[in-house]
């Protein structure tokens, strides 16, 4: 990863008026050593000079004109069509009406817009929708309220792997009836420019794509992609040589959409927008052996061989766990929802990835289940931005992640599995429920990039990581100031609860977190709320409820441990200097302490590190990724 220079685009295509978003601060990927420290790279952030970035907010183009699309759904002086096994071939511009089976449809080169209104139709043959005009030009298929209809080829013809239905420009489905696609050669839905969708329902089934096109524009309809071989909704900029936000972008709006695929449930170039609806997406990987054979044919290296055979099943391994046991990939992408890189052929054949520019994921709400073999959702080279929604999300590999800011400011999110639950150069989390559970790191920022220092911030909402490796890891600085932040962390001694390569600074907020005595991390003394650090003698069980209590026998905090553990670290607003408290599991006393400094440890501390070795900012602290 290189350094780069970002500007805001407003790209996300809202779908019928313009809204308002909250994205990025004016320059949302300053040096975290500059936005932490206290004027030097790396220093751990105090209370005055740490925040998370600020909100901004910014009126988004309107791209997407679905309003029109959606009120143009009059049969008036349309052009009846009888009936026919041949392919009605159409050579002027105008609307025309469909009832019952037909041999194919083929609208000629150098017409304008043509509109095709379904009244109950059944297309079923080689090339079964084929439009040469122009990429200017629009075909709009309207399905008439509470029709079924119905188009499907048949595999090759002579000119080879043909789509179902094909358009050179635009290709538009609106009305409230129902359109059957079944592609058994290529893909259902295929357009050369934009694919636009408003009101129908879709039931798509594709030996490739669902839908591919230049941009995909949904709202207030279904789609449902029954199976398809590649991607659901699929989406590049196949003619661009640097980054642009004319094509390659997916914008949804309430739409219901169910897919099972074997590739990616949505894939963009550019930018990913999503508002309101429901998401089911299910993602199917092919895992392949590390053979010279797979290498070749699936066009693998040797890093993507991060899988083992787990009895019938498979299961992601950090690096320094694969030993000599056959190691497997995945066979293509089969993310849930992913924003991509536009890549590009020169005249010499050599093809090149343009990964400078912001390529966004954003959801403003809506329900999502993504059960993915893949990352869950994923953004190459740019940021999340996740302002609210419902997620069930479980999947093999990470959950959300981006190669650059991962922002959540609002959602109930829930992940049941997976390798890493968050992940970012820069974490961000200022309200909404996260509730994970993870193979490796819980929440992890990190970065391929040395001349970056990444960072995670909390300083909102509620957040619960139950996690095998490290809790909450990041290869820069941790800053909490806010929200319900617990960690049931690792039960081995090579990971924490807390893990941070420049320090961990809490301000604020109610923090609760466990772990064993392996490698504890407390924060630093550079923090402004009272934290205490308790190391037990002899293991607390899990299912135990741990509570801290003040002289009057009121709790402060109170929480099930969910695994067994010898570490506690606990901070809340309600601590004071000064103070004495106490310690329970369930109705037993562990201890008593009285608060003397930022940092209170209570109990055996030869095994915690507040700043030595393996602690924030000393030798032995290790990647997140």
């Amino acid at each position: 990863m290189k350094t780069r220079k970002w500007l805001i685009v407003f790209v996300a295509c809202v779908i019928s008026f313009a809204l308002v978003l909250s994205a990025c601060n004016d320059n949302p990927f300053v040096n975290p050593g500059d936005k932490l420290g206290g004027g030097g790279k790396g220093e751990v952030a105090s209370e005055a000079d740490s925040s998370a970035s600020d909100t901004v907010k910014g009126e988004i183009e309107d791209k997407s004109d679905l309003g029109d699309l959606k009120d143009n759904t009059s049969g008036d002086g349309a052009t009846p069509v009888k009936p026919t096994s041949d392919i009605v071939s159409i050579k002027k511009t105008g609307t025309y009406l469909f009832e019952g089976e037909y041999g194919g449809i083929s609208v000629k080169k150098e017409l304008g817009d043509v509109r095709l209104i379904f009244n109950g139709v059944t297309i079923a043959t080689q090339n079964a929708i084929a439009v040469e005009s122009g990429k200017e030009t629009w075909l709009t298929i309207t399905l008439n309220e509470g029709t079924v209809n119905s188009v499907s080829n048949a595999g090759e013809d002579e000119d080879g792997t043909v789509n179902a239905i094909h358009a050179k420009g635009t290709l538009a489905i609106n009305g409230k009836g129902t359109l059957n696609v079944t592609s058994q050669s290529k893909s259902a839905l295929k357009s050369k420019g934009q694919v636009r969708i408003v009101d129908a329902t879709l039931n798509l089934n594709a030996i490739n794509h669902a839908i591919t096109g230049a941009a995909v524009i949904a709202s207030n309809c279904t789609i449902n992609v029954l199976k398809a071989g590649k991607d659901g909704i699929n989406v590049e900029c196949e003619e661009a040589t640097e980054f642009t936000t004319d094509e390659g972008y997916v914008s949804l709006s309430e739409v219901k959409y169910t897919c099972n695929t074997d590739g990616d449930g949505i894939q963009a170039d550019t930018v990913v927008y999503i508002n309101g609806g429901s998401y089911n997406i299910t993602t199917n990987g092919q895992f392949v052996a590390d053979t010279t054979a797979n290498r070749q044919q699936y066009g693998l290296v040797a890093d993507d061989f991060i899988f083992i055979q787990n009895g019938s099943d498979y299961k992601r391994i950090a690096s320094d766990e694969r030993t000599s046991a056959t190691k497997y990939a995945l066979a293509q992408g089969c993310k849930g929802i992913k924003v991509g890189v536009i890549e590009y052929e020169d005249d010499a054949g050599v093809t090149h990835a343009v990964s400078d520019g912001d390529y966004l994921i954003v959801i403003l709400g809506g329900t999502f289940n993504i059960n993915s073999t893949d990352d869950a959702i994923h953004a190459n080279g740019g940021n999340v931005l996740i302002e609210g929604g419902i997620y069930t999300i479980a999947t093999y590999d990470d959950g959300i992640t981006s190669d650059e800011l991962t922002k959540i400011s609002g959602g109930n999110i829930s992940i049941t599995t997976c390798y890493e639950g968050i992940e970012g150069t820069y974490v961000e989390i200022s309200n909404g429920t996260i509730d994970l559970m993870s193979l490796d790191d819980g929440i992890n920022a990190a970065s391929d990039d040395r001349t970056v220092t990444p960072h995670i911030i909390i300083s909102g909402g509620e957040v619960t990581v139950d996690a095998s490796g490290d809790g909450i890891d990041s290869n820069g600085s941790i800053l909490i100031s806010g929200g319900m932040v617990t960690v049931h962390g690792p039960t081995t001694g090579r990971d924490a609860g807390l893990d941070a390569d420049k320090g961990i600074v809490i301000t604020g907020g109610t923090v609760f977190v466990t772990s064993t005595l392996g490698m504890v991390e407390t924060p630093s003394s550079n923090s402004t709320q009272y934290v205490v650090s308790y190391a037990h003698q002899s293991t607390i069980t899990a299912g135990s409820t741990v509570s801290l209590r003040d002289k009057s026998g009121n709790t402060l905090v109170s929480v099930q441990v969910l695994k067994n553990c010898q570490s506690v670290i606990i901070s809340t607003p309600e601590i004071t200097k000064g103070a004495t408290y106490y310690i329970y599991g369930g109705q037993t006393q562990m201890t008593s302490f009285t608060v003397s400094s930022i940092i209170t440890t209570v109990g055996s501390s030869g095994s915690t590190f507040p700043g030595g070795p393996g602690g924030p900012g000393g030798p032995g602290s290790r990647p997140g990724r």
